[in-house]
């Protein structure tokens, strides 16, 4: 099967408009986040659909899948995007941002369960021992936290996926947290993000990954190459680990995706999918329809 035609379901970009919404990311230089992406001058203080349609053009993306991009107004912004859908056909789901320790997280979760694209809520939790730049939580131990666990249990009966940003160092508090809630569906995005990109690093986070996969409601996203591995990074140097991500959790447990159009500071939207194409040429056509799209679709409802 010629790779540019299989089915692409993008299932983490971003779309975005600084003239509606305030992103303290734009309205300042951000260290923080200059910590995860490198220099991102560069990005356009607006990304809508047809900037997204003009720079994936060429290749076959039969949907995507939003994810909030750190506004002032989360929910307001989640349901931006689900305007966006109405009027551009894109996105076909939406990631909302959620704080589990919230005074107001009963009523936001209430609104996204009502928004008929809103398939997911997620919330940032990284935190590096030693570099205070890449800290995103309260704390290093949230997950384990009893009260925020009581946030997870608000996700029942609302039928929304739960997705968890995390570094390779916070993998086993992720295999706890999805043992003590089996019947919801969590996402690990990132692959993971491995930040110790040495060999003692890299056998870390192979045991971290394969505690989580050891849970089966815990599928995993590939994707930001450019946060784990830097602008300039080859297919040389990210194909190992990406292969063994899938071959940990399985194809079916996989999910390609872009993080357009942060992922533009290293390369071209169809650079980074005829990467991807190259590091899975030798999958079946099976199991590539898998990591491009049917996993995703299954995970995010997306049929």
């Amino acid at each position: 099967m010629n790779p540019d035609a299989l089915p692409i379901l993008d299932c983490h970009q971003h779309f975005y408009d600084a003239r509606r919404f305030h992103y303290p990311v734009f309205a300042q230089r951000s260290d923080g986040f200059e910590a995860l992406v490198g220099d991102y001058a560069a990005l356009p203080r607006s990304y809508l659909p047809d900037d997204y349609a003009r720079d994936t053009y060429g290749l076959n993306v039969a949907g995507t899948v939003w994810a909030e991009f750190m506004s002032t107004d989360p929910v307001g912004e989640a349901l931006w995007a689900q305007e966006r859908a109405t009027v551009a056909r894109r996105p076909n789901g939406i990631i909302a941002l959620v704080d589990f320790l919230g005074a107001d997280l009963t009523a936001t979760l209430d609104v996204y369960a009502s928004a008929d694209r809103i398939r997911c809520v997620r919330q940032h939790l990284g935190w590096h021992s030693t570099n205070p730049l890449l800290r995103y939580a309260a704390g290093p131990d949230v997950m384990s936290d009893h009260a925020w666990r009581r946030g997870i249990e608000c996700l029942r009966g609302r039928n929304l996926v739960c997705e968890i940003e995390l570094f390779a160092s916070q993998l086993h508090d992720l295999a706890s947290l999805a043992s003590a809630f089996p019947d919801q569906q969590f996402v690990l995005p990132v692959m993971g993000w491995p930040v110790d990109l040495t060999s003692a690093g890299e056998a870390a986070w192979q045991h971290g990954m394969t505690a989580v996969a050891a849970c089966p409601n815990v599928a995993v996203k590939i994707f930001g190459l450019e946060c784990i591995f830097g602008i300039h990074w080859t297919v040389d140097q990210v194909r190992a680990w990406i292969l063994k991500a899938i071959e940990i959790f399985g194809p079916e447990r996989c999910m390609f995706a872009s993080h357009m159009p942060i992922c533009t500071l290293a390369c071209s939207f169809a650079q980074l999918y005829r990467a991807y194409f190259r590091i899975v040429e030798d999958f079946s056509v099976a199991e590539r329809k898998l990591l491009f799209h049917d996993a995703a679709a299954k995970i995010y409802r997306l049929h």
